[in-house]
């Protein structure tokens, strides 16, 4: 039987160590831009609330306590002007590569199905497609692509790794070319809070959704905008009927966020 990892690509940072052994070499030493890690502390707020959590001896929901699903929806309606999310539009997930890596295989996807993501983009991307048997498949513009058999599709605004921003304008053209097409749309928006010379706008908003999550989801993360990468942070919100069957299969599998990193989540995003 062949191995899973024969399917998959080599791992980014191996592939990157003799470039680091070359680059350490040089006279003036190395910038290591290879893992976009945070290096600021952890706010000691969200800290006292992990802390205040720790006598946890229960095990977690995969769904979250009623405070985190407030939490989030409040942050939803408050900064990503999505006014109708509620607790059904929301699911915490173990850090967002996890749900990047395992999303496909969650959904169902399989060999014929079709995957389509950035062409200049984080390989997890490939990586989930990979995992599941399906076909992965790249893109300039999604609302080019030939919807047949494409089951998922990726955008990811701010862009990682080239910053780009998409417009409003655009985000309304390829959430209505996916809902006409029936594909699944999960918009990566992990660096939302990190605009730099544009202000970026979620597929959740109420002008790019027109209030309805109906074949759409967003995919955020605590990592970078609360420095909590070595928490495993992160949610997913939108469609109700596709996070209530993520829910239960994630159930099944055990997928919990631990209860004192969800504190933790509550302290952050309500700051």
């Amino acid at each position: 039987m062949a191995a899973v990892s024969d399917r998959l690509p080599a791992f980014p940072w191996d592939k990157l160590e003799p470039y680091k052994a070359t680059a350490a070499a040089h006279a003036d030493g190395i910038v290591d831009l290879s893992v976009g890690t945070p290096v600021d502390p952890v706010p000691e707020l969200i800290q006292r609330a992990l802390t205040g959590a720790a006598d946890s001896p229960g095990y977690p929901t995969v769904w979250g306590t009623p405070a985190l699903r407030d939490a989030i929806t409040g942050w939803l309606r408050g900064r990503l002007g999505a006014s109708a999310a509620g607790h059904r539009n929301v699911l915490p997930v173990v850090g967002s590569k996890e749900l990047v890596a395992w999303l496909p295989t969650q959904l169902g996807l399989g060999a014929g199905d079709k995957v389509a993501y950035p062409r200049l983009a984080y390989p997890t991307y490939e990586v989930g497609a990979r995992l599941c048997g399906a076909e992965a498949v790249v893109y300039d513009d999604p609302t080019e692509l030939d919807p047949a058999g494409v089951k998922l599709l990726w955008l990811n605004s701010p862009s990682n790794p080239t910053g780009k921003v998409l417009p409003k304008e655009e985000l309304i053209r390829i959430v209505a070319w996916a809902r006409e097409h029936g594909v699944l749309l999960f918009s990566d928006e992990c660096y939302l809070e990190l605009g730099w010379e544009a202000e970026p706008v979620s597929v959740l908003h109420d002008e790019v959704c027109g209030g309805s999550y109906e074949g759409i989801v967003a995919v955020h993360s605590l990592s970078k905008r609360s420095n909590l990468a070595g928490y495993r942070a992160a949610f997913i919100a939108g469609d109700a009927d596709v996070l209530g069957e993520l829910l239960e299969i994630r159930k099944h599998g055990g997928m919990m966020t631990a209860a004192p990193v969800q504190a933790a989540v509550v302290a952050a995003l309500g700051d």
